[in-house]
C-alpha cells in the first residue's frame, strides 16, 4: 500500500503545471516513471523541479523575466529548463562568449605585444629623430612594464632623444566604447576606453580627504603627477554626518584631460580613494612612458603626439604581455571589463566591426559562436565585457558554449581556473559559503540595474557535473534578493543531485 502511494504521488507530481516567473518548466521524466524507485533520477529530478519552481515563486520575481537551464554533462537530457531559448540581456555573462572566442581563435599562450621604434644608428648616446611608442593590444600593459622598456632603452646606450615621442595605437580600431554602453556613466574606471596602446588600463587614482574646517575644499590629488592629467577641485567638507557625495567630469583640451570633481565629504570622513578614466589612452600611455624615459635618465624634450610607426624602422625594445589564459582568469574572476573589451578587438582585428550595432555586423565572436553551431541571428553579441544593453542570449546557449568548452581536454583547465571559486575568490567571493558548497561551484556572474545572471558549473557526488545558466531580467528589486535564490537554486541541486 505504501509503494502505491508513492507513485501515486509521483505521477501526480509530474503532471503540475508549475508556475512562477513567467513560462513553464520543462521536465522530460523517464516513460516508466510511475514505477520509479524513490530515489531514482526520475524522482530526484522531480523533486528538484519542483524545489526550483519553489523558489522561483519568490515575490522578487513576480514581475521578471527568467530563464534557467540546468544539465547534468554526461546526461542526455536537460534536468530543468524554463525559458531556455528566451533572448536575454546576460550583462557580464557576455564574457563566457569572450572567453570563449579567445581561447578558439587566440589560444591560451598568445602574447601581445609593446615595442619601441627608431632609428638604428646613434652616437654618444643621442638617438636622432623621432621615437614610436606602439600598442599591439595588451591590456595589462603598466607603468612598471613602461619603465622597464625604457630601461632597455638605455641598457642600449640611448640616452637622449632628439625628437618626438609618437605614440602609435593603429593596430585595433580606434573606436573606444562599445556599441550601446550609456552615456551618462562618466569617466569611472568600470568602463574606460580601449586603445591598442593602453596603460593601467587607462585608468588612475585619485584621493579626497576632507578638510580640518568645515566649508573649506577637501585635498584632492591624482596618483599619477602626469601633466596630462589636471584637476580642478570644487570638493568642500561638510559637517560630520553627512553622506559623502563625489560627482566627477572630465573634458578633453589641448592633449590634456580635465577632472572637475565636485560634491562633499564630511569632515569626520576617512580618506577616499577613487579611481577614474582617461580620454586619450594612447597619450595618457606616452605620458607615463615619457615619464619613464626621465626616471631612467634619457632625456626627451620633445612632444608626445599620436601618429603611425612607419615602415622599415628598428625594434629598440619590446615587452610582452601575460599570456591570455593569465587575462582570462584576471578578467573572469574579477569580471574586468577592460580586459574582456581588448581580447574582443583581438579577435575581431576588424574596425567596421565596431562602428555600429547594426544587425548585420559581424565581430570576431560572433563568427566564432556561428561556427559553433549557433545560426546567425539568434542572438546578438555587441560588447566583449556585457556592458551593452543590445547584447541578447539565451540561458541553454551560455550553457552549450560552457559545455563545449568543458569537454575539449586542451581548454578545460584555462577554462574552470578563470571562473569564480564560490565562497573563495573573485565575484563569488561572498556567496554559498554555507552547506559545503564554496568549493563545489565555479561560475560567471553578470549584474547591472534589473539584471542578474549566473552560469558556470556545479560538482556533485560521484564526479558529477553539472552545467547551468540563469538569466534573471527586469526585476524592480535588489539584486541580492535575486543572488538568493540563484544560490538556493544551486544548493538544492547538489543537495538532490539527480
Amino acid at each position: 500500500m505504501r509503494n502505491n502511494n508513492i507513485n501515486i504521488a509521483f505521477a501526480a507530481l509530474l503532471g503540475l503545471t508549475f508556475a512562477g516567473c513567467g513560462g513553464q518548466a520543462v521536465i522530460r521524466p523517464e516513460t516508466t516513471a510511475a514505477l520509479a524507485a524513490p530515489d531514482s533520477a526520475a524522482v530526484k529530478r522531480a523533486r528538484l523541479a519542483q524545489s526550483i519552481d519553489s523558489l522561483l515563486a519568490d515575490s522578487s520575481l513576480a514581475q521578471a523575466q527568467c530563464g534557467l537551464y540546468l544539465s547534468e554533462l554526461n546526461g542526455p537530457e536537460p534536468l530543468y529548463a524554463k525559458n531556455q531559448d528566451q533572448l536575454m540581456i546576460p550583462a557580464s555573462v557576455n564574457k563566457i562568449f569572450t572567453t570563449a572566442a579567445a581561447l578558439y581563435d587566440l589560444g591560451p599562450n598568445r602574447q601581445f605585444l609593446t615595442a619601441v621604434y627608431g632609428g638604428s644608428l646613434w652616437t654618444n648616446g643621442k638617438l636622432p629623430g623621432d621615437v614610436y611608442l606602439k600598442g599591439f593590444g595588451d591590456p595589462l600593459l603598466s607603468s612598471s612594464d613602461l619603465e622597464a622598456l625604457a630601461f632597455r632603452l638605455k641598457s642600449r646606450g640611448i640616452f637622449q632623444i632628439t625628437g618626438d615621442l609618437i605614440v602609435d595605437a593603429s593596430y585595433l580600431d580606434t573606436v573606444k566604447y562599445g556599441a550601446g554602453w550609456m552615456w551618462d556613466e562618466g569617466p569611472h574606471a568600470y568602463n574606460a576606453p580601449v586603445s591598442a596602446l593602453s596603460a593601467n588600463q587607462n585608468i588612475f587614482e585619485v584621493s579626497f580627504r576632507p578638510s580640518s574646517r568645515i566649508g573649506r575644499k577637501a585635498a584632492v590629488s591624482a596618483a599619477t603627477g602626469l601633466p596630462y592629467i589636471k584637476i580642478q577641485n570644487q570638493v568642500t567638507t561638510s559637517r560630520p554626518g553627512i553622506k559623502r557625495k563625489i560627482k566627477a567630469e572630465r573634458n578633453h583640451s589641448n592633449g590634456t584631460d580635465i577632472f572637475t570633481f565636485a560634491g562633499r565629504l564630511p569632515q569626520d570622513d576617512s580618506v577616499q580613494y577613487n579611481s577614474f578614466s582617461v580620454s586619450e589612452p594612447a597619450l595618457y600611455s606616452g605620458a607615463l612612458f615619457a615619464r619613464a624615459l626621465e626616471n631612467q635618465g634619457i632625456r626627451f624634450t620633445g612632444r608626445v603626439r599620436i601618429g603611425q610607426t612607419p615602415e622599415g624602422l628598428a625594434r629598440l625594445a619590446v615587452h610582452n604581455s601575460p599570456p591570455v589564459y593569465v587575462m582570462l582568469q584576471k578578467m573572469n574572476k574579477e569580471s574586468d571589463n577592460f580586459i574582456a573589451e581588448m581580447l574582443f578587438r583581438q579577435v575581431s582585428r576588424d574596425s567596421s566591426a565596431f562602428a555600429s550595432p547594426e544587425t548585420d555586423t559581424i565581430n570576431g565572436v560572433e563568427k566564432t559562436l556561428h561556427r559553433m553551431g549557433f545560426a546567425p541571428g539568434s542572438f546578438k553579441v555587441a560588447d566583449g565585457s556585457g556592458l551593452s544593453r543590445y547584447n541578447l542570449c539565451y540561458p541553454r546557449m551560455a550553457a552549450e558554449v560552457l559545455t563545449a568548452l568543458y569537454r575539449d581536454p586542451l581548454l578545460q583547465t584555462e577554462l574552470l581556473e578563470s571562473l569564480p571559486l564560490a565562497g573563495v575568490d573573485g565575484t563569488l567571493y561572498r556567496r554559498m559559503q554555507s552547506g559545503g558548497n564554496k568549493v563545489r561551484v565555479r561560475a560567471k556572474t553578470g549584474t547591472m540595474t534589473g539584471i542578474s545572471c549566473l552560469a558556470g558549473f556545479a560538482f556533485g557526488p560521484d564526479d558529477k557535473v553539472y552545467c547551468f545558466a540563469m538569466m534573471f531580467n527586469n526585476y524592480p528589486g535588489r539584486a541580492a534578493e535575486v543572488r538568493r535564490v540563484q544560490d538556493a537554486v544551486l544548493e538544492k541541486l547538489l543537495e538532490i543531485a539527480p
